[in-house]
């Protein structure tokens, strides 16, 4: 018994020199599912879960891999996750059920979603038509009853109506065919079309078939956020889980911030074929990294602040709200509802911020 005792007691004086906690005295960290999209949003996740640092907040994160944000929030009961990372649309549309929080920014797309016309179009002849946007190019007698190929009630054709409108035009003044973005591109390769409204990686393939990028959405002044959402229930009975969840994140956030993309062009690029199946060249991780800007915690809490009225974030969310019930994709009766955004909350932000 004593040199049971007097071994126990080495241990942990050995531990304390090392700075360790003896495995016996640590609790087993807590399963979370969390669920993704294979996009730039879950890089930061797998690489804090890459490197063991939700081990070292008590969570062991296991990262379910969906094929639409619609699917992602639709899986939230069968598939029992606790946190995810989807678009502004199905993040709303399940706050109008009550059964999401947005706690968080994942990132801005504004700058992987563009707008592509051939290397000899006219619409290239014409830049800054309207002052107010002066990165964009055509204007009304070059874009006026173009054919678009277009993929409907997505961020790309949040960023199509948004260029159209800054050339004073709308859909009815141009021609459209809705498309998923692979044929999309597929098909203007191949000669249909005048335009092709396109994201990320695809943006990329694009460009080497040599099209040219008529706007990006931050040319056109809109901002596209991706979001972190929490299953309330999960949130509401285990908000240190969430919390911790938060702390690893933001761990991952300060990474990308610190680190050079260069330096990470080949985890990246080893996480866009685990979660894609697509292979990017170092230049194409580098420029999709830089693409997908994300936000530390500082930065989070200003998008999130209300206290002058409507914050930012919800300023961007009733902007694309409102898009998506100009198009019918939303209810007339459900756009009040969400432009009161009862669903974005910063509770789990502050509990994580560093007290005064």
């Amino acid at each position: 018994m004593k040199k049971t005792l007097l071994a126990g007691l080495c241990l942990g004086l050995l531990s304390l020199i090392l700075g360790h906690t003896p495995a016996w005295a640590a609790d087993a960290p807590v399963p979370m599912k969390t669920a993704w999209l294979g996009e730039n949003e879950a890089f930061a996740v797998w690489y804090a879960k890459q490197h063991g640092w939700d081990k070292e907040v008590g969570l062991d994160i296991s990262m379910l891999r969906f094929d639409s944000g619609k699917a992602i929030v639709e899986g939230v009961l069968a598939y029992d996750w606790a946190v995810a990372g989807c678009g502004a649309v199905p993040a709303l549309t399940a706050a109008l059920n009550e059964r999401l929080d947005i706690i968080a920014v994942a990132n801005d797309e504004s700058l992987s979603n563009a707008l592509y016309v051939r290397a000899d179009s006219p619409i290239l002849t014409v830049k800054g038509a309207n002052p107010a946007f002066p990165e964009i190019y055509g204007d009304r007698a070059t874009v006026a009853k173009k054919l678009i190929l277009c993929p409907k009630a997505t961020s790309a054709h949040y960023l199509m109506r948004a260029w159209l409108k800054a050339l004073g035009l709308s859909e009815k003044d141009v021609r459209v065919r809705y498309m998923d973005p692979t044929p999309a591109l597929g098909a203007f390769s191949g000669g249909l079309g005048e335009a092709v409204a396109l994201w990320a990686p695809l943006t990329y393939e694009a460009e080497q078939k040599g099209f040219k990028a008529a706007a990006l959405s931050n040319n056109c002044g809109v901002s596209q956020p991706v979001l972190i959402v929490a299953d309330r229930a999960y949130a509401a009975k285990y908000p240190q889980r969430i919390e911790a969840f938060l702390k690893m994140y933001f761990r991952a956030v300060g990474m990308l911030h610190a680190t050079p993309p260069e330096q990470l062009a080949t985890d990246y690029i080893r996480f866009f074929k685990e979660w894609t199946g697509l292979e990017l060249t170092p230049d194409q991780a580098v420029r999709d990294i830089k693409a997908h800007p994300v936000f530390t915690l500082s930065e989070q809490l200003a998008l999130f602040d209300a206290r002058q009225g409507k914050s930012k974030l919800q300023t961007w969310l009733g902007d694309i709200a409102a898009f998506y019930e100009s198009i019918g994709a939303l209810r007339p009766a459900d756009l009040p509802r969400l432009e009161r955004m009862n669903a974005v909350t910063d509770v789990y932000l502050k509990a994580i911020s560093p007290k005064p």
